[in-house]
């Protein structure tokens, strides 16, 4: 059985090793019960504690499944709980094609831990947390808590994906790793009470009010918690900063890696799935009315059967506002509707974005290499920002107004002179796709809290010299979304297997200021108070610099960035959207003023106001 035992941790954590001879002290949790963690070894001489698997709120199974989570009384045991296995993942279809950033980082991971995915369970039981603790003498006010929040766009991903080993024996942090409810199971609504949505930010929630119960039990400091999360994790955090009364109280800092909630399709109408709600019906044989019907049926499924046979969904947070008699609305509005009300917790931010955010995912085939020509770039931008607005598309009136938008968008973005250079059309859109959803709604997000809050911002330029991170890309790519993981968590300190891969030195160093600069922030608010010789100056309303971190660590200026691009989309292209959907809806009597599909004229007039507005928002 203690072979078993040990066969078991090092399946789940194949980078670390349990400390023999040494027992962590076991922690009588109140009103749950006592557990038993280890202690774990990377190396020689660096080990952390851990308590694995931690249950923070009832399981989402049976009757409970499509409903807000149970935390009035928690899962109980008798005995001691073994504390030393990660649980089971939440429910995702693992059959599914990831995307290609988080194809090429999984497989990265795998590649340094020389493992595979085998060893993955999947459980509608999962609402668990990890936690990570130093091997040290805590302050006399307890260790700084990092509550981390994985990526993985609400549909997959995992609280065991990434390693916090070497944040937390380097930096004397606790790192907490939380699992929430995923794709149908945590964002299904039907648009009415039966089923309200945003299930997985609730768990999020109740793992908050779990932590900040009991993690002086584990030598934290209940006055110090900081969300941290990228992707749609960072979306979590940002939501959590809006959110009420859900996480009051419950966190000091934030730190928001690769996503913002202000990006215009993040947070959708429950109404947009109304389509969805038919699709799921028919394809699970189900009542589409009445909903509770349909709710009824869908509970009756097997979990994985109900997983893995799942048409494709965007699932993520909806406006939840009177959906629910029983549960407050998590996300009554829109994002930025709640800030222009005054809900945004006043509270510290460190938020930022890679140079080359989706570039993996959109530029495809034969671009990688060469380049894209200037009929297939104006296609492409047309096409990306016109499927984020299906409300032009949808209406006739509205549709004929269309190339008022895509000129607004060329005005900004196609280059002039006109240029033949695919290469140089390539960076141009690679540019438009990372500012469009990443840049502008960070900075947009920044410019709020910097009116009430410390607020410090980046931009991650630095790719990871060491061949084994590179592979499946092209070396004109810099920074990608998921790579400047490697650099937060440590990556390069992990022991890799395979020793033909190892990792650069200065990969570790740049691994080294970063996991400093975060942790500076997660313990006194201001990122660079210790143990690094760096400039990082607050961002505000009149000073919107960022630090650019690559190997020189210095504050950007109006050279390195595009702010014209930035301010294009704060700014002014939600008022030409706003016009264009106007100037159909307006009507004298019955007939509408402005209407396209025939006049030039009228078109004409349309450009020319876009044209103004935008000299104005200049």
């Amino acid at each position: 059985m203690c072979f078993l035992k040990i066969f078991v941790i090092f399946v789940t954590l194949p980078l670390v090793d349990v400390v023999s001879g040494r027992d962590a002290p076991p922690i009588v949790i109140p009103d749950q019960g006592t557990v038993m963690g280890m202690y774990m070894r990377m190396f020689r001489t660096q080990s952390i504690l851990a308590y694995l698997g931690i249950p923070f709120a009832q399981p989402p199974i049976n009757e409970r499944r499509f409903f807000p989570p149970v935390v009035d009384v928690l899962p109980a045991w008798d005995g001691v709980r073994n504390a030393t296995i990660f649980q089971a993942d939440c429910w995702q279809n693992p059959l599914k094609p990831l995307k290609k950033h988080d194809e090429l980082f999984n497989k990265l991971l795998k590649n340094i831990r020389n493992m595979n995915n085998d060893s993955r369970r999947y459980d509608e039981d999962c609402l668990y947390l990890n936690i990570f603790i130093p091997d040290a003498p805590p302050p006399m006010e307890g260790f700084a808590v990092i509550v981390w929040f994985h990526s993985g766009d609400f549909s997959y991903g995992s609280a065991a994906d990434l390693d916090p080993f070497q944040m937390v024996f380097k930096q004397k942090v606790i790192v907490i790793t939380v699992a929430y409810r995923l794709n149908i199971f945590g964002f299904l609504t039907s648009m009415d009470g039966e089923s309200s949505g945003n299930f997985g930010l609730m768990d999020q929630a109740a793992a908050l009010l779990w932590i900040k119960r009991n993690i002086k039990l584990f030598n934290g400091n209940d006055n110090s918690i900081t969300l941290m999360g990228h992707g749609s994790g960072a979306i979590s955090v940002g939501l959590h900063l809006l959110s009420g009364d859900w996480s009051e109280g419950l966190f000091h800092k934030a730190i928001m890696m690769s996503g913002s909630p202000l990006f215009e399709t993040t947070v959708k109408r429950a109404s947009w799935y109304a389509t969805s709600l038919n699709t799921i019906a028919n394809s699970f044989g189900c009542f589409k009315r009445p909903t509770s019907k349909l709710l009824e049926c869908l509970r009756h499924i097997n979990a994985q059967i109900l997983s893995e046979n799942l048409p494709f969904i965007e699932w993520g947070p909806i406006i939840d506002d009177g959906l629910s008699n029983t549960t407050m609305p998590f996300v009554p509005d829109t994002p930025l509707q709640l800030i222009e009300r005054g809900q945004l917790r006043k509270v510290p931010l460190l938020i930022g974005y890679t140079n080359m955010e989706e570039v993996l995912d959109v530029i495809l085939g034969d671009m990688m290499e060469t380049g894209i020509s200037t009929e297939m770039y104006d296609t492409l931008i047309t096409d990306i920002v016109l499927a984020d607005l299906p409300q032009l598309e949808s209406n006739e009136s509205c549709g004929s107004n269309i190339p008022m938008v895509t000129d607004a968008i060329a005005y900004t973005y196609k280059p002039y002179p006109p240029v033949t250079d695919n290469m140089m059309l390539r960076k141009k859109f690679v540019e438009f796709a990372t500012e469009r959803k990443y840049a502008a709604p960070t900075l947009q997000l920044a410019d709020f809290v910097s009116k009430s809050s410390t607020c410090y911002v980046y931009r991650f330029d630095t790719n990871p010299r060491s061949a084994i991170a590179k592979e499946g890309f092209e070396d004109w790519v810099v920074v990608p979304h998921n790579y400047d993981l490697i650099f937060v968590w440590g990556i390069p300190y992990w022991p890799i297997l395979d020793m033909a891969g190892q990792w650069e030195s200065t990969d570790k160093r740049i691994s080294e200021i970063i996991m400093t600069l975060w942790a500076n922030f997660v313990k006194f608010g201001i990122p660079t108070k210790f143990g690094v010789s760096i400039s990082w100056d607050e961002f505000t309303t009149e000073k919107q610099n960022l630090l650019l971190i690559d190997r020189s660590f210095n504050m950007s200026d109006e050279k390195s960035l595009h702010f014209q691009g930035i301010k294009f989309w704060n700014d002014y292209f939600p008022r030409v959207v706003d016009h264009a959907m106007h100037c159909c809806n307006m009507t004298d009597g019955s007939r509408p003023v402005f209407h396209v599909d025939n006049s030039m004229l009228t078109y004409v007039l349309l450009l020319t106001v876009t044209v103004i507005m935008y000299s104005q928002a200049s």
